[in-house]
């Protein structure tokens, strides 16, 4: 039988690998429950004899601005649904309804209470990225609440080394996850769907990025202008393991 030795320093000099790793629209599906919360609002807007279509383009519109005001607190989607619905309703004669008013902020807040389905092949790639001796860190931005909630049912924290909820995904939050995952920039791939919130950042610091070309909001669709040779456009989750090969 043939036995292979292996050199035990020539191991333990190979470089560190990692992945970043994005949460929302990345690893779990989160627009979608926005989409199907916004549609539930706006059949009550429609209901009430406004303009659902105008009510919609004031929303998604308002919801940008709002977050200046709000952060990504769960505050600012419902209260951009209501002030858009109070903004295209004085156009019309329109009695206040507070009754109204308070489903359609309820059927905001549904984004927050549903689950969010996990992305298909989600875990595989995961899996095979550990077994790999890849590491993993989960960087995601938002309300540490909800994120906290949505990485528990993802089901997925188990697979990270590292795991970090942030306001924003800065330059030095990426570098602190590096160091805690023990690697390079220039052995580190940055995973997400949004250009702006998950791969400039980390381009910034030399790490290279899977841009995964899937549904984002309006806040996050800013042109953004990246350094082609760093960048990977993946079609869905499954060509990161063709990447990081």
């Amino acid at each position: 039988m043939l036995r292979l030795i292996y050199d035990l320093r020539v191991i333990r000099s190979l470089p560190i690998r990692a992945a970043v790793f994005d949460g929302d629209d990345t690893l779990w599906r989160t627009e979608l429950l926005y989409d199907r919360a916004r549609a539930a609002a706006r059949k009550i807007v429609e209901r009430q004899g406004v303009d659902p279509v105008q009510w919609e383009a004031r929303q998604r519109i308002i919801d940008v601005e709002n977050v200046s005001v709000y952060g990504f607190s769960p505050s600012r989607f419902p209260a951009s649904c209501l002030q858009a619905f109070r903004e295209v309703s004085s156009d019309v004669k329109y009695e206040r309804d507070e009754e109204a008013e308070r489903r359609i902020v309820h059927a905001a807040q549904s984004v927050f209470r549903n689950n969010p389905k996990r992305i298909p092949y989600a875990t595989s790639v995961l899996r095979t990225l550990k077994k790999r001796s890849v590491r993993l860190g989960l960087l995601t931005k938002g309300d540490p609440s909800i994120q906290s909630d949505r990485i528990e049912r993802s089901g997925l924290a188990p697979f990270f080394e590292s795991i970090e909820i942030v306001p924003d995904k800065t330059p030095k939050v990426i570098r602190g996850m590096l160091k805690r995952l023990g690697a390079l920039p220039s052995n580190a791939w940055m995973i997400g769907n949004s250009l702006r919130s998950d791969i400039v950042p980390a381009l910034r610091v030399g790490v290279k990025g899977i841009w995964i070309d899937a549904p984002v909001w309006e806040y996050e669709k800013k042109s953004i202008q990246t350094p082609e040779a760093l960048v990977v456009k993946a079609r869905d989750i499954r060509e990161v393991l063709e990447v990081i090969a």
